[in-house]
């Protein structure tokens, strides 16, 4: 009876991600080094993981910016619903706009609430994390994507 329970479980498991992978369409993430998939790898700061050890299990073996040895929480989340395995930073000119209608990072590395914790290591404080996020949606009002 055991056994017809955990099926049972599984089945409702799958289902619930199923439904979720139908209503969400992108991953938007603001934070600090538990979500900074590499924005920091673009500003003048001493608050950067692009170095060994980090990166060693992510795809391709290198470092990336995150603060991990692999991929970050974010990165699941956004695998698991069906969208790209690893969400992309915001600053990598290797992605454009049209990239992010499926997630992106807006998180900084060493950022805290106080915008006086971010300015210590010149990191992008919480409160600009979402005004590029609004620039970023007046921007993109028209795009087909955004419908």
């Amino acid at each position: 009876m055991l056994s017809i329970s955990w099926i049972l479980r599984f089945a409702q498991v799958f289902i619930l991600i199923a439904t979720i992978q139908a209503k969400i369409p992108a991953v938007i993430v603001f934070g600090d080094s538990s979500v900074d998939s590499g924005n920091n790898n673009f500003i003048p700061t001493i608050a950067r993981s692009n170095f060994e050890p980090y990166g060693r299990d992510f795809s391709g073996g290198l470092p990336t910016g995150r603060f991990s040895n692999g991929r970050i929480a974010t990165d699941f989340i956004s695998q698991a619903l069906g969208l790209r395995p690893a969400v992309p930073p915001y600053l990598d000119p290797a992605y454009n706009i049209s990239d992010f209608a499926v997630g992106v990072t807006f998180a900084s590395a060493a950022t805290g609430y106080d915008n006086e914790t971010s300015s210590v290591l010149s990191v992008i404080p919480l409160w600009e994390q979402t005004a590029v996020l609004q620039g970023l949606s007046e921007e993109t009002e028209g795009l087909s994507w955004r419908k």
